[in-house]
């Protein structure tokens, strides 16, 4: 079978739903893992006979697609900053909104040497893009699922990255001081999660679930901050829509003070930068 018969044909067996990529995406995503090609040399060699072995692999991973199961699961493997990340049902698959809280990590003023903490890693993958854009910085990635921590190592040595991976509940085993703070905590409110969607569903939950509201570990998070930054330190929280009022306010009580928001495409305030002062 040809590429261009292999995706047309995929293209009609493909769900489509609110909220997922378009068939033909998501056909172009599974193909180029099946093949070990390109999705550009897909596109641009359409006429190209796929192997036997090639193409049963490929619709055996469009027929799981179709039950639901997240491509990046299918495939053990999601993009980030551009950059390829291991992934697995125990951590979340990064989203594009946390590709925002790199860019404004990057854009702050930090120290040459500056001591970095992500809370809550999981792939990994935010803290090991930052350690491949500044090299001079010392960069810890904590977690409190063991099985998460495993992904990120192995993302990080992939990556050939210096990153210290330790177990912690929040930063409860972290000593100061920390010239920043990452932390892209579970923040989806508890009610919500049954309207996200099948695909939401294989997702850890543990990554997900915050509460009520969706801050209970926001809330912890920031009550220790204080103990854990540096004077001037800064902590960056990637947020659900609606929440960063609510935060800041949380944060002026714990003596933190405010320091700038970054919107996404959408017009959600989805990084809350906060200060040690």
């Amino acid at each position: 079978m040809r590429i261009d018969q292999a995706l047309s044909r995929a293209t009609g067996i493909l769900p489509v739903r609110r909220g997922l990529p378009e068939p033909r995406r998501e056909a172009l995503f599974l193909l180029a893992a099946a093949s070990g090609l390109s999705e550009i040399q897909l596109r641009i060699r359409p006429e190209r006979e796929l192997s036997t072995e090639v193409e049963e692999q490929f619709f055996r991973w469009v027929d799981r697609r179709t039950t639901g199961e997240p491509a990046e699961h299918i495939v053990g493997r999601c993009s980030f900053w551009g950059r390829t990340f291991r992934v697995t049902p125990d951590v979340l698959i990064p989203r594009p909104e946390t590709e925002l809280m790199v860019q404004a990590v990057l854009e702050a003023e930090l120290p040459s040497r500056a001591r970095v903490l992500d809370v809550g890693t999981g792939s990994g993958c935010l803290v090991i893009t930052l350690a491949t854009e500044r090299v001079d910085w010392r960069l810890v990635g904590i977690d409190r699922s063991i099985e998460a921590l495993q992904v990120a190592r192995l993302n990080g040595a992939e990556h050939g990255v210096d990153v210290v991976w330790l177990w912690s509940d929040l930063m409860s085993s972290c000593a100061p001081a920390f010239d920043l703070v990452t932390a892209n905590l579970p923040y989806v409110p508890t009610g919500w999660l049954p309207t996200l969607g099948e695909e939401i569903s294989r997702e850890p939950v543990l990554a997900l679930d915050g509460g009520q509201d969706g801050l209970d570990l926001v809330r912890r998070l920031i009550a220790d901050l204080g103990r854990v930054l540096a004077p001037g330190g800064l902590c960056f929280l990637e947020l659900a829509e609606d929440q960063a009022d609510a935060v800041e306010e949380l944060a002026v009580k714990h003596e933190l003070r405010p320091a700038g928001r970054r919107r996404d495409i959408g017009g959600c305030d989805r990084v809350v930068i906060l200060e040690h002062s």
